[in-house]
């Protein structure tokens, strides 16, 4: 299935999409992933893939296998799209809002965020208070790929910490990214974390912090960093 530009260009996640060549990167990471994540990762077809012949090579609702992988390569151009499914499509937002700092960076979060893609994702993100709330969100089906933390309030810094490594212990594989403001939320939260920073003096700063959150979710899993 080749997609027209415009809905490749609507759903700049790739989202439920990925090429023949994705694919096989994708069940190639997640075969070392799951060795070393207790959520399992793995991708399902949502249409029926046939070969030129008409012959059935991966049913609906299949799960695509390394084997499978390959022999698509075989069959298909490598940059042909396909409809995929896999359960760790979508973003997870980490920022309270019990106070008046904390509505003002996390509203201003989550409406930058929904906007992606034309409020095209808004049933693939969600908003919770602390880790706490991610860890319930992860004990479902559905997981996220990418978490962006923005505002903890002092006094629950020292227990979401605490938290945070156990989540990273769950999952080495989880993207990690904090918000930095140059007024609101000067300082990092989290140690280590990837950080993006959004400077009040420039115009741009948050559509530049969209351009690296589609950057980051988009790359591709690097299966050497844990």
């Amino acid at each position: 299935m080749n997609l027209p530009t415009q809905i490749k260009k609507e759903n700049i996640l790739r989202i439920g999409i990925c090429t023949v060549r994705e694919l096989e990167e994708k069940v190639r990471a997640f075969r070392t992933i799951n060795l070393h994540s207790r959520r399992k990762r793995y991708i399902i077809s949502r249409e029926e893939i046939i070969d030129d012949s008409e012959r059935i090579i991966v049913n609906k609702n299949e799960d695509i296998d390394y084997p499978k992988a390959m022999l698509l390569r075989r069959v298909k151009k490598e940059n042909e799209y396909l409809k995929t499914f896999q359960p760790d499509e979508g973003i997870a937002i980490v920022s309270d809002m019990s106070n008046a700092a904390g509505i003002q960076v996390t509203m201003d979060l989550v409406t930058q965020i929904m906007n992606i893609g034309g409020g095209a994702y808004e049933a693939f993100i969600d908003r919770i208070d602390g880790f706490q709330g991610l860890d319930n969100l992860m004990s479902k089906a559905f997981f996220p790929k990418m978490v962006i933390v923005g505002y903890i309030p002092p006094e629950k810094i020292p227990s979401e910490r605490r938290l945070y490594k156990v989540m990273a212990n769950k999952d080495p594989y989880l993207r990690f990214v904090e918000i930095l403001h140059t007024k609101i939320k000067s300082e990092p939260i989290i140690e280590n974390m990837k950080q993006i920073v959004i400077s009040a003096d420039d115009k741009n700063g948050w559509k530049k912090f969209i351009l690296d959150v589609i950057k980051e979710y988009t790359k591709s899993y690097n299966i050497e960093e844990r």
